[in-house]
């Protein structure tokens, strides 16, 4: 049985868009971390999160922001690599130079997820901040 070229290469281009897509759309999906908790302590500071999304998390790469007072612009503070699996809950440890006197922002800068596909925030797809605040 011959088949018409027409046909094989628009059932070749189809099958290639459809594997495509899926991996091209993990960069424009909301985020899929949700940072949960985060503890300071004299030298560091504990961060519980959430691996909201479909496939493993590979490296997640976090920004603080001091308050807007002062002067220091966003810094990144602290890139973790891992497998972090869909729907788990993880703990990791950010070294932060005396954590438990400033107040911080807490914030998704960029995530690797499976299969080395990259996930940035835009304007239409953010992840929700995580303040830690002071006490006195």
């Amino acid at each position: 049985m011959r088949i018409p070229f027409a046909t094989t290469s628009t059932a070749l281009a189809t099958l290639f868009s459809a594997l495509a897509l899926p991996l091209a759309s993990f960069a424009q999906v909301p985020c899929p971390v949700a940072l949960i908790d985060a503890k300071a302590d004299h030298d560091s500071i504990q961060l519980e999160f959430r691996n909201k999304g479909r496939v493993p998390i590979e490296q997640l790469s976090l920004a603080c922001s001091p308050p807007a007072h002062n002067t220091l612009p966003h810094a990144a503070c602290h890139v973790e690599s891992g497998i972090f699996y869909p729907n788990a809950v993880a703990w990791i440890k950010i070294d932060y130079p005396a954590a438990d006197h400033h107040s911080l922002e807490i914030s998704v800068a960029r995530l690797r997820l499976g299969g080395g596909t990259l996930w940035q925030p835009g304007p239409s797809h953010t992840c929700k901040p995580l303040k830690l605040t002071h006490k006195s």
